[in-house]
């Protein structure tokens, strides 16, 4: 099978960013309506995370494009979206993270002092350590995805940067794990199918895993295209 050529696009056309805005909005909706049927209606809460679910299959949709044209040519015509999937991603992660930082310490009082503010954050100090890594990696990534980037990086270094953003897919799942949704979320819904739709975090793990094993595969069946490629001969648009 004929591996696709390597395609860095450093802009995109208006329709593209339309398009783009509508999945990202169809994922958000999606997800309401998904802790809508598990019993948690529209709210505040239910905004910050689905904000960030619908970032992170956004993110899933940018790293799938580039294995899944390698396997399947028709899907070379798609990967200009990778561009405006990824910084939709990356945008729509800040106002979870301010959610996260400004709301979240008063939805869980339990671990909340109002006299000491990081004390929910001391509580659940690797989560949000982990969301914080992530957040600032996803955030360099974005600073050096414009034509700027490249030319200040150099095409090599360039590439290993945005190769980078693989390793924000295995931070969401430390982030998540990190939750401890297993045994009070995902085993228990598997017992008890207690709601129509399992928990929203574990279909994001799900995607999760999924982009990560699609990654592996690609490396095992076309190598890495950044050494079967000499830089010279990448295809910039």
């Amino acid at each position: 099978m004929k591996a696709a050529k390597t395609r860095h696009v450093f802009s995109n056309n208006t329709l593209q960013w339309i398009i783009t805005g509508f999945i990202y909005l169809a994922f958000f909706a999606f997800f309401i309506w998904y802790h809508d049927v598990r019993g948690k209606p529209f709210t505040l809460w239910t905004t910050e995370k689905c904000t960030a679910i619908a970032s992170v299959y956004c993110l899933g949709l940018a790293l799938s494009l580039g294995p899944l044209s390698r396997f399947f040519s028709s899907f070379d015509r798609l990967l200009p979206y990778r561009r405006t999937l990824g910084l939709t991603a990356a945008f729509m992660a800040i106002p979870h993270f301010l959610l996260v930082i400004f709301y979240l310490p008063y939805k869980f009082p339990e671990n909340y002092s109002e006299k000491y503010f990081l004390s929910w954050f001391v509580a659940h100090w690797f989560t949000f350590v982990m969301g914080i890594l992530t957040f600032a990696l996803f955030m360099v990534i974005v600073r050096y995805s414009f034509p700027s980037g490249i030319r200040k990086l150099g095409t090599r270094k360039w590439m290993v940067l945005q190769k980078f953003s693989n390793l924000l897919m295995v931070m969401v799942v430390l982030h998540l794990l990190s939750m401890g949704k297993i045994p009070k979320n995902w085993i228990a819904w598997v017992e008890t199918r207690d709601w129509p739709l399992p928990p929203g975090s574990f279909a994001t793990m799900c995607l999760c895993v999924s982009v990560l094993l699609l990654k592996v595969v690609d490396l095992i069946v076309h190598g890495d295209s950044l050494a079967r490629q000499p830089a010279a001969e990448e295809n910039t648009v």
